[in-house]
């Protein structure tokens, strides 16, 4: 057996075994001798409707009053037919469906028509065979669906009769004591959380439910704990992740005022050290930088969330616990992903990008990574992941990453795991910073590749005070620090926003990128580069064509150094 092998091999089977047990256990719960016990309480009534803070489209309102379903680029018109009734196009589609987060939309709807479209959907779940089965009542969609319906319950109950309320509080009470139960074993890290969030917001929107809310609480003082860590950052690694949480906690923290209970501290610290990584990630166009699972930035919600934040002062410079780094100088932000990969039970949607870095300057994105897919182009998201999607050094076209089925190419999929979760990477990271009135210097690297290549990848990065320029310059070392002697291949990427524009120059010794402002950056470089296509897929409307730079580690060389200049500096 070769070296290194024995613990990403037990990591998978432990992860898969996990899995299998948390689908027996969630089937368990659903035999009918099971059910009484999430039944007992029906609670008088609901005294607490939830904020929710996600935005609701008239467009899409109007299309559900129509009948029109249309959910990860996927559509369905109904007429007169119960969504609940029919075949899913796809399993993102029923997923989307069940989840009811787009109930929000209904509440934008003219009139009456939104209440009763709303209230007629929720009643023909309730009624329908679903309600009891396996795919409807996994713990993330339970949770998700729970949030909607208490923060729309003004709307969904607005004229409703004695009959449909009781029926309402009774399925909510029902859903909500399930997850109690069956959300402490589902998918560790964000849907874990979720289902903690979701079962300490109903028991304070709920009449006669104080059994509910005090093992609701002690669960999500326990997973705020351990998943939201020092830095604000969240385990998975996943900037997204503190945007959708903040979402629901946010909200949480005014139901408990709206209670006239006292917040637990560990939410309210929770909270106060996310906030501050909403400006941290953020490019100066309010774009997200696209690491581990970060996808397009939908800015309204960073404006929604950003309106809560007291301190509204400048992003802090040094995130060390969620493992990235960030400098900024006369317009100029540089982001930088200095971290390991997240553990292995909380890493499905991580990346294998160690290094990679996103710059900006004069308001526009310059160098980015791939970033993840939108919703429904799942097709794409195991290239998203790939070291090769990321402006960092790869070696021999391998990630730096090991993905589930023992490979370092995400697109080779495990059976249980369907490729996703991450099993090995870098183990030591070391990060230093340098800060003088001229520049700011930050010096990284990382093993990945020392045990298949016997490599090192050391990464500085130097930002002009005065300039904002950007020079970097990447080594690679054997393990004891001297020059790299291996054949493999050693390329640089460096992905361009599709935004810029670039083309050769000066004999093609540099590139000349152009902002759509209209003014132009230079790059250079002191070995040979090309520029070739690569896709940005962190858009909305799916993948975009863009160009990368593309550096290759000459013979003999075990170093290449580049900048990013303004072609007028002053």
């Amino acid at each position: 057996m070769s070296r290194g092998t024995l613990g990403p091999k037990l990591r998978l089977s432990l992860t898969a075994a996990a899995q299998s047990g948390r689908a027996v256990l969630t089937r368990l719960y659903l035999l009918p001798f099971m059910r009484w016990r999430f039944g007992r309480g029906d609670p008088e009534k609901l005294v607490l409707a939830p904020q929710d803070l996600r935005a609701a489209d008239p467009t899409r309102a109007a299309e559900l009053v129509l009948g029109r379903f249309t959910f990860v680029a996927k559509t369905i018109v109904l007429n007169e037919v119960s969504p609940f009734a029919i075949a899913p196009p796809s399993p993102a589609w029923r997923e989307t469906l069940l989840g009811f987060t787009w109930l929000r939309h209904l509440r934008a709807a003219d009139g009456t028509a939104g209440k009763q479209v709303a209230r007629r959907l929720v009643g023909d779940f309730v009624r329908s065979n679903l309600r009891f089965q396996p795919e409807a009542l996994d713990p993330l969609l339970t949770a998700r669906r729970m949030l909607a319906w208490v923060s729309m319950a003004p709307m969904i109950l607005d004229g409703a009769d004695r009959g449909f309320y009781r029926a309402f509080l009774r399925s909510v009470a029902w859903q909500t004591s399930y997850l109690l139960h069956a959300g402490r074993s589902t998918t560790d890290g964000m849907p874990r959380l979720l289902c903690a969030i979701a079962v300490m917001q109903v028991s304070l929107c709920l009449s006669n439910k104080s059994g509910l809310r005090r093992p609701a609480l002690r669960w999500l003082t326990s997973e705020l704990n351990r998943q939201i860590l020092a830095d604000g950052i969240h385990i998975s690694r996943n900037p997204q992740a503190n945007i959708e949480l903040l979402l629901d906690l946010l909200p949480l923290r005014q139901s408990f005022a709206a209670r006239n209970a006292v917040a637990p501290p560990e939410l309210i610290g929770a909270i106060d050290r996310m906030m501050p990584m909403l400006r941290f990630f953020r490019h100066a166009d309010g774009a997200f930088a696209a690491f581990n699972g970060m996808g397009y930035t939908q800015s309204h919600l960073i404006a929604t969330l950003l309106a809560y934040d007291d301190a509204r002062g400048k992003p802090v410079q040094n995130a060390p616990h969620g493992g990235y780094q960030r400098l900024e100088a006369n317009g100029a932000v540089l982001l930088v992903d200095t971290g390991k990969p997240p553990p292995v039970n909380v890493s499905q949607e991580a990346h294998a990008g160690t290094l990679a870095f996103e710059f900006s300057a004069d308001n526009f994105r310059i160098v980015v990574n791939c970033g993840a897919p939108a919703p429904g182009r799942e097709n794409w998201r195991h290239l998203a992941r790939s070291t090769g999607a990321h402006s960092t050094a790869i070696v021999a076209d391998a990630s730096s990453s090991h993905f589930a089925g023992g490979t370092r190419k995400p697109g080779a999929t495990a059976p249980s795991l369907g490729g996703r979760a991450i099993l090995s990477g870098p183990r030591h990271v070391p990060v230093q910073r340098e800060n003088t009135p001229a520049a700011s210097t930050i010096t990284a690297s990382h093993d990945g590749y020392r045990h298949d290549f016997g490599l090192i990848h050391q990464r500085e990065l130097t930002l002009s005070q005065i300039t904002g320029a950007l020079e970097g310059r990447d080594s690679f070392l054997d393990a004891k620090g001297e020059p790299w002697k291996g054949k493999e291949p050693v390329l640089l990427r460096f992905h361009l926003h599709p935004a810029v524009a670039a083309r050769p120059a000066n004999g093609d010794t540099q590139i000349v990128i152009t902002l759509p402002s209209g003014k132009e950056w230079l790059f250079l470089a002191d070995v040979p580069f090309t520029l070739a296509e690569t896709a940005h897929l962190a858009n909305p409307e799916g993948p975009r064509r863009s160009v990368q730079i593309v550096m290759t580690l000459p013979e003999g060389e075990h170093t290449m150094s580049w900048a990013f200049l303004p072609a007028d500096p002053i």
